[in-house]
């Protein structure tokens, strides 16, 4: 039987997309000793990162300027701000999972102070753009978010900058709303379902 050798958290072409997102354009040698990389745990082979520029480039993710740089297309950016998403659940994740006594993040559902408010995030995705519906389902339900009825998914917590971001994008942001409440008739049964006093 041999090793099980767990997946990473964020791929060497999903940090590849970060750094560009944040710095603009990069050469091959600035992506390869950026921070993130170590920071994102991506010890990888110059090899690795060759074959990952190539395929983004391949998917039109990316684009090489002319003084040999790369920098994201709008496909990328696109996808570069999933890369982000994941990578902010990643890392809430771990830290819920690591240490139950961490200081808890605004949108960790070990948060105990509750604002009194509801966030209830609304979409109406057609059918043809099913693979944004599903992915800001998976999004919705990996946060901690309850289907309060069909697509119509209820939270007491502030939603997070990356959340933010995502539901701004101009793929999503004609299909969703985003509403913050003090009232909701009847709250009992939500309360209990997010353990509130």
């Amino acid at each position: 039987m041999g090793v099980r050798i767990e997946r990473p958290e964020v791929s060497v072409a999903q940090i590849i997309l970060l750094i560009l997102a944040q710095s603009g354009q990069a050469s091959f040698r600035d992506i390869q000793k950026h921070p993130q990389v170590k920071l994102l745990g991506a010890v990888r082979s110059e090899n690795s990162f060759y074959t990952a520029l190539a395929r983004l480039k391949r998917r039109r993710m990316i684009s090489r300027t002319a003084n040999h740089q790369y920098e994201l297309t709008q496909a990328g950016e696109y996808a570069a701000l999933k890369a982000h998403v994941r990578k902010e659940l990643s890392e809430n994740e771990k830290g819920e999972t690591k240490n139950k006594q961490l200081q808890p993040t605004s949108y960790n559902l070990q948060a105990k102070n509750w604002d009194g408010k509801w966030r209830i995030v609304l979409f109406d995705v057609p059918e043809s753009k099913r693979p944004i519906r599903d992915y800001l389902r998976g999004v919705l339900k990996r946060l901690g978010f309850r289907e309060f009825q069909r697509s119509m998914w209820v939270w007491p917590h502030k939603l997070p900058p990356f959340l933010k971001r995502l539901l701004a994008d101009p793929q999503m942001r004609k299909y969703i709303r985003a509403i913050t409440t003090y009232d909701i008739d009847y709250d009992e049964d939500l309360r209990r379902n997010f353990r509130l006093s």
